[in-house]
Order: structure tokens, then C-alpha cells, then sequence
């Protein structure tokens, strides 16, 4: 085993975060985590990692969205509490997320490995995306390993800046704990959508709420939590206003997700098809989807897409709400029963981490 690995994290509250760390005190004597947490919601995921008698976890402060200049004093003071540890001596860092790896750029004799699971910048405007695109594959072709959740970042976006070997990829797959089982027997009174994890693109979950409030037929279900705005106001009033329609608040992961995925049978992961790097990601619900054996939905013209029509998962379609409707109102109970019955031929090894 190697000696002391320093971990640098944007959130403790991340399952893929709290994974990634798990795998790593077993590679590590020891694992000195640097995190932060989120004005989200807190389900104390990461206490998980007490679990582990070499792994320590210093919460260096909260991490607030769009309040970059409170960040950056937050930043300062991680820089400080790593060199009054560590001094200047040789350091493995593993680092999460293009900001903290930017950080990492400041300690000294450190071997920085880096982990890529959302491409940030491609959500940015003209000039920021150029500036930090230079940034981000600048700081990439310096670690001494990058690690994508997905080939199809490094293939779409770093091929140029990152090597070969550098590469390594671990896909998003499912952390059980051995808490956790699949679904053999799927609910079949009516359709029942559950939508989990944080909810973004407002105009399709718009669109999702408006299809299912117009058929009571339908159960909606939302799993997850926001950084506030429009998106949860919408949602709360589409509860208030149809008793078919529920939200459930934030959950634990994966203590909940065996009781969540058993409570529907139809998993909505329609992301917008016109972002880049929703194009190219593979979710945590494409894994979950598959190890819980509940069909899938996703967006046309998406790699996670493919994937999904390819193993015979589910379905695609576009984003629109008229797509929507068409799709929600013609599935039969019969198709997600085969699709059902198939995910649970399927090797569940692939799916879990």
C-alpha cells in the first residue's frame, strides 16, 4: 500500500465523492480528506467514511453557489492548512472539480491526480468557456493521472492535452455497501415516473409536470433537492395543485434508493440534449436503472441514450413537452414489464462499483 494521500473535495455530501474515497483507503495507509460542505441539504453521506479507521476528514467551511469571492478566502484557508500539515514536502493529491485542482496548482511537490465528472465549462458563455477550457486542459495535462467518469470526455474534449497514459476512466457505476438489493418485482398498478437526484433543466420538468397533471393516471414522484430558484417553485406547485404528483425531499444514498426505485417503474432521465455535456455524460441513473432493474427514459441524440437502447434498458425521446405526453400516455404496463423482465437478465457486476 502507499503511504498518505490527500484528498481535496468539493462536496461531502456527493456519493461519487464519498465512493471514489472509499475505493482509495484501500489503495492508502492513511487518506486525509479536505471537504466542504453545500448550502443544499445535508444527509450526512460521507459519515459513511468513519467506516474506514485510516481515512480523516477536516471540513474546511461551506461552499456556497455564485459567492466566489467568500470561496476564494475559504480556498485560502485550505492552502493554509496543508502546508502547516504537510510543510513542502513530496504530496498525492486527488483532487475533485476544475476549482480545486486550480488550488492544487499552488502546493508544492505535489502528484496531483484529477477527477473529471461534468465538463463545467461547457455551460459557460463564449469568452469564460475559452478561458477556462484553456484552464481546465492546461491543469489536465499536468496531473499525473486524469480520471473521467465517461470516455467520452476525454475522446470529445482532452485527447489533444492529456495522454494516453494518463488516462484512467471509472464510470459512475452504483455504491452498495451491501445496503441494498435489486427490485425483483416491479410495481404494476399504474405508471409511476420517478425523477431523482438534482433537478435541473426547468422547462422539461415544466413540461414532465404539466403531462402528468393532465393524466391522473400517472404518478409523478421527485427524489432530490436544488440550489433553490425556479425549479423547486414549480415543482412545489404542481404538488400543491395534483394529488398525483409528490415530492419526497432529499434522500440518503444508497440506504433509500432500493425503497425509491421500488416504489415506481419508470426512471425519468430526460436531460437537455442541447448542452454538451449532457450529450456525452453517463448519470448514476443509468447504473442505478440498471442494478435496480426499474426501465429507463432517457433523451435522444445522448451517449447515456445509446446506452440504454443498446442493453434494451428502455427508451429515448426528445425533450419537448409534446414528446413528453406522447411517450407518458402510450407506454403500456406490458413494455415495462418486458424491459423489467430483460434488466434483470443483465449482470448486475456491471452495474456496481
Amino acid at each position: 500500500m502507499n503511504n498518505v494521500l490527500i484528498v481535496l473535495a468539493q462536496s461531502l455530501e456527493q456519493p461519487r465523492i464519498v465512493k471514489r474515497i472509499n475505493q482509495k483507503a484501500k489503495e492508502y495507509k492513511k487518506v486525509h480528506v479536505y471537504g466542504f460542505t453545500r448550502n443544499v441539504h445535508s444527509v450526512q453521506n460521507h459519515k459513511v467514511l468513519e467506516e474506514n479507521d485510516n481515512v480523516t476528514i477536516t471540513v474546511v467551511g461551506q461552499l456556497k453557489n455564485n459567492q466566489y469571492f467568500q470561496r476564494a478566502f475559504v480556498f485560502i484557508r485550505l492552502l493554509w492548512l496543508i502546508y502547516a500539515k504537510y510543510g513542502f514536502g513530496k504530496k498525492s493529491i486527488y483532487v475533485f472539480g476544475l476549482d480545486l485542482r486550480a488550488l492544487s496548482f499552488f502546493i508544492m511537490n505535489a502528484d496531483v491526480d484529477y477527477e473529471i465528472s461534468d465538463i463545467v465549462w461547457l455551460y459557460s458563455g463564449k469568452t469564460k468557456r475559452k478561458l477556462m477550457s484553456f484552464l481546465d486542459r492546461f491543469l489536465a495535462g499536468r496531473s499525473r493521472k486524469v480520471v473521467f467518469t465517461t470516455r467520452s470526455f476525454y475522446e470529445g474534449y482532452y485527447k489533444k492535452n492529456v495522454s494516453e497514459s494518463q488516462v484512467v476512466v471509472k464510470e459512475n457505476k452504483l455504491e452498495t455497501y451491501s445496503r441494498v438489493n435489486p427490485v425483483e418485482k416491479m410495481q404494476t398498478d399504474k405508471l409511476r415516473i420517478a425523477y431523482i437526484g438534482a433537478f435541473r433543466y426547468a422547462e422539461i420538468i415544466k413540461g414532465l409536470t404539466e403531462v402528468v397533471a393532465a393524466n391522473k393516471n400517472i404518478i409523478l414522484n421527485f427524489y432530490g433537492a436544488t440550489h433553490g430558484g425556479t425549479i423547486i417553485q414549480g415543482i412545489e406547485k404542481a404538488v400543491n395543485e395534483n394529488s398525483n404528483i409528490h415530492y419526497h425531499g432529499p434522500f440518503k444514498n444508497p440506504d433509500d434508493l432500493e425503497r425509491i426505485y421500488g416504489e415506481n417503474n419508470l426512471n425519468f432521465v430526460v436531460y437537455n440534449n442541447t448542452l454538451e455535456n449532457e450529450k456525452v455524460a453517463m448519470p448514476n441513473k443509468y447504473y442505478e436503472s440498471g442494478f435496480f432493474n426499474i426501465p429507463i427514459v432517457c433523451a435522444n441524440g445522448t451517449y447515456v441514450g445509446e446506452r440504454v437502447l443498446e442493453n434494451k434498458m428502455g427508451w429515448t425521446i426528445d425533450t419537448d413537452k409534446e414528446s413528453i405526453s406522447d411517450f407518458l400516455n402510450t407506454i403500456t404496463m406490458s413494455e415495462l414489464m418486458d424491459c423489467h423482465e430483460n434488466i434483470k437478465t443483465l449482470d448486475k457486476q456491471y452495474f456496481v462499483a
